[in-house]
């Protein structure tokens, strides 16, 4: 007798869900300052604030791929706040927060996405006059803060469940075949975000 039916395999899931969530559940205090822009907060609240978050890496969590293929030495590695998948948009607009970070994985810089050697780009999401907008930060090897650059954020729909119960992060591929970055966070109605590249908004 087959006992893997689909109720009890859609348990098992489910319980797989639960634990990976409750292994994961270590809710992040919120920043003190509510937006970044080009002055504010100073840099050491910005790393005050980094410095508190934990990253998940792990090959579920996290994404690794290679800028495109032309580029095939700049490779980078993408991980999710661990409990970004808790955050709402509600809280969003309230204060912004960081939900994900690009990891450079080698010596040359990666400038799509401001990505310093052996750095790292921190991505902020905030609401600004009602609607989603984010900022890279962008560190060097040895966490200072390099430079703040907004960003378009947009909804992308993903072959991925709209309510996730646990932080994830994924790098996709555009038209022109070089990176963007698609990562979970509550972005109506899809439940993902897109953030495009450098020069793609102002702070105005």
């Amino acid at each position: 007798m087959n006992w893997m039916t689909p109720r009890v395999v859609a348990l098992l899931v489910g319980m797989l869900g639960s634990s990976v969530s409750a292994a994961q559940t270590q809710v992040s205090r919120p920043p003190p300052f509510a937006v970044v822009d080009s002055a504010h907060p100073t840099d050491e609240m910005l790393r005050t604030y980094i410095r508190s978050l934990r990253f998940l890496s792990d090959h579920i969590s996290s994404d690794q791929r290679m800028l495109d293929a032309a580029h095939t030495n700049l490779i980078l590695r993408m991980d999710p706040v661990a409990d970004n998948y808790l955050t709402t948009e509600a809280q969003l607009r309230e204060r912004g927060r960081i939900t994900a970070r690009l990891v450079n994985r080698g010596a040359d810089p990666i400038n799509r996405f401001g990505v310093a050697p052996r750095g790292t780009t921190y991505l902020w999401i905030q609401y600004v006059g009602g609607s989603p907008r984010a900022v890279l930060i962008s560190t060097d090897s040895t966490g200072a803060i390099l430079r703040r650059v907004p960003v378009r954020l947009s909804p992308e729909r993903l072959d991925h469940p709209r309510f996730v119960k646990q932080a994830l992060t994924r790098l996709g591929t555009d038209s022109t075949n070089t990176m963007i970055v698609a990562m979970c966070a509550p972005c109506p109605p899809w439940g993902w975000c897109r953030g495009d590249s450098l020069g793609t908004a102002g702070w105005d």
